[in-house]
């Protein structure tokens, strides 16, 4: 708030006067120091009951004089705005600055001095309801941005670590299936056997095979019974970085095969449609979510812009009519006045059955909803089994399968050592039976999780519905206190 001073134009007013401070002499303190020099008191028997000594005499004079022109005094403000103003004096002692002939302008925002208050006729500006000042300029451009950027940084940090979570589960998902499936059994690793050495009696050998005895060894000779080379530990030849370096350079011949024609690809409709459902089905369950978030916040929006509304239909109804007062009881005029009265009683209870809405009725709607549909449906959201990992790696054994069967198929058409086709024979066949096991263990547990998605959609049926019933009920009960007293039909 601000305190205007209005002084005289110029110092023609008071040419008796030295200085700017010597204008404002209307102080007690400023009569002490100025007794010869001050102005005459003005003779209140002269002035207009509505005239400035009065509340309403100064509001009015106020609003029918015209500010002076910026000849004077500058204007003082409470904060501060002049520092070193002589102003400034007046305004710490409550005084109400004045021009010599006794003008007293309306500060926006103060008010007359209540009996027993402060002398001058002005109230103290109570700086502490004031309301903070929005940022502006760089400083409150760079909040918002920082605010912003805080905003992403949090919402980025929940999606890593949720992303997180749901890696190491779904690591966990394929190691826990692939544990009951006996994928990891190391009589159905088809990589961990070693290719036994050519038979010289029917491919003489050559520069390439022997330099590649000369570095990796001769295998040991096979088994005369399987004709299959010996391993010493099938699990240490896992783990070994050979043995993952092999196994992805077979897998992406495989798909470069399928991708070129050159291989088939194996017919996978049902389980591709089985993993689309599943895959749907956590699609819709956040979106559910995300629609249970929005319908909670229509919700309240809702509340809040009929509580509005009810509002300023009461403020149509709110106040004095013109002719009302003094209104004959047995003419018409009174009957309008009864009406409008009666519209005004309407008024207010409207205003209160919206607030019921919005306090008691809300509130109760949107926990139901939160306990019935949202909290559930966030929570098989946070729980849903990642089974990403285990599909990734069906595909790897399927693609196995495929890779070892187009082997076998050139060992028996192209090879001239007979030796070499029970090799791919036993690893064509570990390959099928360790796919074989755990594509059945995937499909059964991927189809319990599509099958439950009836008895999920059931669940959230009954809650949505009876989120809506208790809604409804609730309303109901509000709403027929509005239909006691109501406005009769005016033809």
């Amino acid at each position: 708030p601000r305190v205007t001073v209005a002084m005289a134009n110029g110092a023609a007013a008071a040419p008796h006067l030295a200085s700017p401070a010597d204008a404002l002499g209307d102080s007690p303190g400023d009569q002490a120091n100025f007794d010869d020099t001050s102005p005459a008191p003005v003779d209140q028997s002269q002035v207009s009951p509505k005239g400035a000594g009065s509340p309403g005499g100064w509001r009015e004079m106020a609003g029918e004089r015209p500010s002076s022109p910026g000849t004077g005094v500058p204007t003082v403000t409470p904060n501060g705005d002049v520092p070193g103003s002589p102003n400034a004096h007046h305004s710490d002692h409550g005084a109400v600055p004045s021009t010599p002939n006794g003008e007293i302008v309306e500060s926006p925002g103060y008010a007359p001095t209540s009996p027993g208050g402060p002398p001058g006729g002005l109230a103290t500006p109570n700086f502490a309801n004031r309301p903070p000042l929005p940022p502006d300029g760089i400083s409150g451009a760079i909040a918002a941005v920082t605010s912003e950027l805080n905003s992403l940084a949090e919402k980025a940090r929940k999606r890593n670590a949720r992303n997180t979570r749901r890696n190491e589960g779904g690591k966990l998902l394929l190691q826990q299936l692939q544990d009951e499936a006996g994928a990891k059994d190391a009589s159905l690793l088809p990589g961990v056997m070693r290719k036994p050495a050519l038979d010289p009696r029917y491919v003489p050998p050559t520069i390439a095979t022997a330099f590649s005895t000369k570095v990796f060894g001769s295998a040991p000779p096979p088994d005369p019974n399987t004709g299959l080379v010996p391993v010493g530990d099938p699990l240490g030849v896992k783990a070994s970085a050979f043995y993952k370096f092999k196994a992805s350079k077979r897998r992406n011949k495989q798909s470069a095969y399928v991708a070129s024609g050159k291989a088939r690809k194996r017919p996978d409709e049902t389980f591709d449609g089985l993993w689309a459902r599943v895959q749907r089905q956590e699609a819709l369950l956040n979106k559910i979510k995300q629609d249970g978030k929005r319908y909670a916040k229509a919700m309240a929006e809702a509340a809040e812009a009929a509580r509005s509304m009810a509002g300023h239909i009461a403020e149509l109804a709110d106040g004095e009519s013109g002719g009302a007062e003094g209104a004959n009881p047995g003419s018409g005029d009174a009957q309008a006045v009864a009406h409008r009265e009666q519209v005004a009683a309407r008024a207010n209870q409207l205003v209160n059955m919206m607030e019921t809405l919005e306090v008691d009725v809300h509130p109760a709607c949107a926990e139901q909803l939160r306990s019935a549909v949202t909290q559930p449906v966030a929570q098989l959201c946070e729980e849903f089994p990642a089974y990403k990992p285990c599909v990734d790696k069906r595909r790897n054994y399927m693609l196995d399968v495929d890779a070892y069967a187009r082997k076998l198929e050139y060992v028996r058409g192209h090879t001239k050592d007979p030796g070499q086709i029970p090799h791919r024979v036993e690893q064509h066949q570990r390959a099928t039976k360790r796919f074989t096991y755990f594509n059945d263990k995937l499909v059964e547990d991927l189809t319990l999780l599509d099958n439950n998605r009836f008895e999920l959609a059931g669940f959230l049926i009954e809650g949505f519905v009876e989120t809506a019933e208790l809604e409804n009920a609730r309303r109901r009960d509000v709403y027929l206190t509005m239909t006691e007293g109501k406005l009769p039909q005016r033809g």
